[in-house]
């Protein structure tokens, strides 16, 4: 169920959303150019929107993201804006904006030069219309290429409020970076291109700044070899720990594959969808999500919605869920 996030997150401290967003009628437009395309666009609108993007993956028809929203700052020079509109815009479209700065001054619209640049900076630091913007250039791109017209995206994304400590970000990347192996790509995230700790081990910078972060998270780290090290252990400890009612799974597993040099296999790592994950709109410790629900109890409960059960208990991590 959506929920509209002005109306639930509080714009006083940094957030963190896990947001989900699938091709219309699941179709497999994601080959390794689109991809690629994608994944380039994403990083310039992340360097223009000011949002940190710590953990991704880009699948056949769907994309995952963690994302960072910061506060945003009280003043933004015109300056700053120019520079950040570079990283998404060609010299032709930037000389563009200038004539028309320069046409509607010379015409006495002299408001209209502090307007433009106001548009720009209600675009940054807003994770609304970061993805509606990666969504509409990647979908006029893919429509160009492909001489097809209409809508390429299922609805409108799905987002997840984690919690940033207590270790709720390090699980919520965990299952970002294991959609490949359930899906039966690889048996490993390494093997995989298209995610965020591949472009870390190969020397992403941005990559490996978003799991600095992470694994940060937990301890005081501030070594990329460590980062990586604890971002790895964390996500077959996720992938054995969400198979623990299977047969054959469990702690002497995860021993044996620490002893071949932490490789993963298929075999272990869980098949089903946590739903938890994505179709929440909290997920954390029980103090954040019951906090959460307390704050939020009027609207969650209006037009007939009620709250579900706290579930998906995962060293202490639950989630708020909505039902019709």
């Amino acid at each position: 169920m959506r929920i509209n996030r002005h109306t639930l997150v509080s714009k006083n401290q940094p957030q963190i959303f896990h947001v989900i967003s699938r091709v219309v009628d699941r179709r497999l437009i994601f080959g390794d150019t689109e991809k690629g395309f994608f994944l380039g666009l994403m990083r310039r609108l992340e360097k223009f929107s000011g949002l940190e993007i710590l953990s991704y993956c880009l699948m056949g028809n769907h994309f995952h993201l963690l994302l960072r929203v910061p506060l945003k700052p009280a003043d933004i020079s015109t300056e700053e804006v120019r520079e950040r509109m570079k990283v998404i815009y060609s010299d032709r479209r930037m000389a563009l904006f200038d004539a028309e700065i320069e046409q509607k001054r010379d015409s006495g619209y002299i408001e209209f030069e502090e307007e433009f640049y106001d548009r720009q900076r209600r675009r940054m630091y807003d994770l609304s219309a970061f993805v509606r913007e990666l969504k509409l250039t990647f979908s006029k791109w893919y429509n160009r290429r492909n001489e097809r017209k209409g809508t390429l995206w299922e609805e409108r994304f799905k987002s997840v409020l984690v919690e940033g400590r207590e270790g709720a970000m390090m699980r919520v990347a965990a299952y970002i970076e294991l959609n490949p192996i359930r899906a039966g790509i690889v048996d490993d995230p390494c093997d995989y291109r298209w995610c965020s700790y591949t472009e870390a081990i190969a020397g992403g910078e941005k990559a490996r700044s978003g799991i600095m972060k992470l694994s940060g998270s937990l301890a005081q780290i501030d070594d990329w070899d460590a980062a990586a090290s604890k971002y790895r252990e964390n996500y077959l400890k996720v992938g054995v720990a969400q198979n623990e009612k299977r047969k054959g799974f469990g702690q002497e597993k995860l021993k044996e594959f620490y002893d071949k040099n932490s490789r993963l296999s298929g075999d272990i790592m869980w098949k089903a969808r946590i739903r938890y994950f994505t179709d929440g709109v909290v997920i954390g410790s029980r103090e954040f999500v019951e906090n959460f629900s307390s704050i939020n109890k009027d609207f969650l409960l209006r037009k007939g919605r009620r709250k579900s059960y706290l579930l998906g208990k995962l060293e202490n991590i639950f989630s708020y869920r909505l039902v019709k």
